[in-house]
């Protein structure tokens, strides 16, 4: 249990990133304090060091072509100060989104992991590698059977 919710910790330090990279350093300092004590742990927090990192990259290009299309629709103005307002304006919905999107999809996975099934994002999951054990040395098994939904 102690496993699962340092492991979850470090799923929901995305919601920390409201202030860019702070979630993800966050979920770092949880890899490296894991890394010796439970190697799930330190899967699971390197997956969610992964993913931040990848969603903030991708989260910083799209604000980028957003702002850089603002600038083009408001170049026509004849003040600078115009520009900049468009270029906030223009980024902070994009932003927005972005950040939403990656601290729900890191509550999914903190969601998984305290119901006890084994989480893996898509992508990011398969290069950190296959499921660690815990540190009662056995790979975390689902508490429930997916094929019954009674259990």
């Amino acid at each position: 249990a102690e496993e699962r919710a340092a492991a979850a910790r470090a799923h929901l330090a995305a919601w920390l990133g409201f202030a860019p990279l702070f979630g993800l350093f966050a979920a770092f300092g949880i890899y490296s304090r894991s890394q010796h004590e439970s190697p799930w742990v330190a899967q699971q927090a390197l997956q969610s060091v992964l993913f931040q990192t990848v969603a903030f990259n991708v989260m910083v290009l799209l604000t980028g072509i957003a702002v850089a299309i603002g600038f083009a629709a408001w170049s026509g103005t004849e003040s600078g100060d115009d520009l900049v307002i468009a270029a906030i304006l223009t980024a902070l919905p994009f932003y927005a989104l972005g950040y939403l999107s990656q601290a729900l999809i890191a509550t999914r996975a903190a969601h998984a992991i305290s119901a006890g099934d084994q989480f893996r994002h898509p992508v990011i999951g398969r290069l950190v590698g296959p499921s660690a054990p815990t540190s009662a040395g056995m790979a975390i098994q689902c508490d429930r059977d997916p094929s019954n939904p009674e259990s």
